[in-house]
């Protein structure tokens, strides 16, 4: 009879049936003060069923106590993962030191030094090229790499540039050719020129300079 019920339930029950409760009753006072109220005899159904809905309840408010409680647990031990791979992340990157920066003002900036992988499109490197960078917050640059690795970079942009402007030649010395053979230049007074689309291709001046160097040169005139 009123199996699973607590102290602080029965009290309840009993107070509600009007009987007067010793606060030094124990668990099987306290029943045996509801089994033998008459108004208990009277409505034994309602008062055991109402009895039952306050323990599910309580049982109910226990288990999600405990839930929240478990979740709150696990939230803590993700927190903690989390800050140990933090720490395991920055011993790894401290493994390379720091290095301070001095500005032309006296100002001092700390920058921590980290390996990274630097691929260069570069045809005799065929594979990343790891280095330093450093890394702080305090400048506009997001790194600061070696003087190595500029000078690296600054070669293969000279040699792109002038790949592009040797291609750049090619192309307009096979569409603007010109004839300085004496013996196709002389069909009269003049001397004549293969005209071509070269204003279109910005180099105005170097085709002058050519054509005033042809009128002046001895050996095309007639």
């Amino acid at each position: 009879m009123f199996r699973g019920a607590r102290k602080e339930e029965l009290t309840l029950i009993a107070d509600e049936l009007g009987e007067i409760i010793n606060p030094e009753m124990k668990v099987l006072d306290l029943k045996n003060l509801i089994l033998n109220s008459d108004k208990y005899k009277t409505d034994k159904v309602f008062i055991d069923d109402y009895l039952d809905s306050i323990i599910a309840d309580r049982k109910s408010k226990e288990e999600q106590e405990r839930l929240t409680e478990q979740s709150k647990l696990e939230f803590e031990k993700i927190k903690l993962e989390q800050i140990k791979l933090e720490i395991e992340l920055d011993n790894s990157n401290d493994e390379f030191g720091k290095i301070t920066l001095s500005s032309a003002f006296g100002e001092n900036v700390e920058a921590k030094l980290i390996k990274t992988s630097i691929t260069l499109d570069n045809n005799s490197l065929n594979h990343p090229m790891d280095c330093l960078v450093a890394i702080t917050d305090k400048l506009n640059a997001e790194a600061l790499i070696p003087p190595s690795l500029y000078e690296a970079l600054c070669s293969i942009n000279d040699k792109t540039n002038k790949k592009e402007n040797d291609t750049f030649a090619e192309s307009v010395d096979s569409s603007t050719p010109f004839s300085n053979d004496e013996n196709d230049a002389e069909s009269g007074n003049e001397i004549f020129y293969v005209e071509s689309d070269s204003d279109n291709l910005n180099f105005n001046s170097d085709y002058s300079k050519m054509k005033d160097e042809q009128n002046n040169c001895d050996s095309l005139k007639k």
